[in-house]
């Protein structure tokens, strides 16, 4: 990853900042944006970095975000989109409103393809250097599970956002693919409004039952593994890997279970 020049967003909080430590320690650049200043203001004591605070969701922050992060890092070869949500609780497409539809997509679907654009231009200048793109979906992305219309919709329209800008930006040298993380321990779902006590048992059910590599290991995922394989995709040694969507659930999305 030495030499590269990235932008990682979500970058104060669960995955992308994980992500954010997994690429320093491989030697890249980083410029880490995400909605919490003081978490990233934190973080960049830690590590050598650049930081960018903005709300994705807002007109006009991604490509201010953007404009500043090329400024900041002199250029751009890597763009990894982290930021994401979930809200709306467990409820079938029955219970669901238009109000946590829009949420859901605002956030993990029209945010990622907003950063995309803005980022394209400056993508094509690093032609020769390997420049990608790498978004981070969702198992619900892959494999319809109820009770989460909502979010599964908007991460399967990360999917094919992803497989259809890896066909179009292929000839410009830019690669694009996807990380497809199972239950991951972050405090996404108690943002999105899941109490203590659900939570756990939810993680609990999750080792138990639905992630079956979990119940050998008796864990899930970290999202520093999440974040390692999002190092790999956008490194040189995926040179070739381009419009794919790599789960990383403990087999969870082979089962469909929930």
């Amino acid at each position: 990853m030495s030499g590269k020049l990235c932008l990682i967003t979500g970058a104060s909080s669960g995955i992308g900042k994980a992500t954010v430590k997994v690429f320093v320690n491989y030697g890249a650049k980083v410029c880490a944006t995400g909605r919490n200043k003081e978490s990233l203001n934190e973080l960049k004591k830690l590590y050598p970095i650049c930081v960018v605070d903005g709300d994705l969701t807002e007109k006009g922050v991604p490509k201010r975000i953007v404009d500043e992060a090329v400024k900041q890092l002199g250029g751009l070869t890597t763009l990894v989109n982290c930021a994401g949500a979930v809200r709306g609780g467990a409820f079938g497409t029955d219970a669901c409103n238009l109000e946590n539809f829009e949420y859901n997509f605002n956030s993990n679907t029209k945010s990622v393809f907003e950063m995309m654009v803005h980022a394209i231009p400056h993508l094509k200048e690093a032609k020769g250097r390997n420049p990608s793109i790498v978004n981070v979906s969702s198992v619900n992305g892959l494999v319809s599970f109820a009770t989460v219309p909502n979010y599964c919709a908007s991460k399967a329209a990360v999917d094919m956002l992803t497989q259809c800008a890896a066909i179009d930006l292929a000839p410009m040298g830019i690669r694009v693919n996807a990380v497809n993380p199972g239950v991951v321990v972050t405090e996404l779902q108690k943002r999105g409004g899941v109490g203590e006590e659900a939570y756990q048992a939810f993680l609990k059910r999750s080792i138990e039952v639905t992630h079956p590599l979990a119940q050998s290991l008796g864990r899930l995922a970290t999202p520093e593994e999440v974040g390692e394989l999002i190092a790999f995709l956008a490194s040189d040694k995926a040179a070739f890997i381009s419009g794919d969507s790599v789960k990383i659930d403990g087999a969870r999305g082979v089962t469909g279970l929930r």
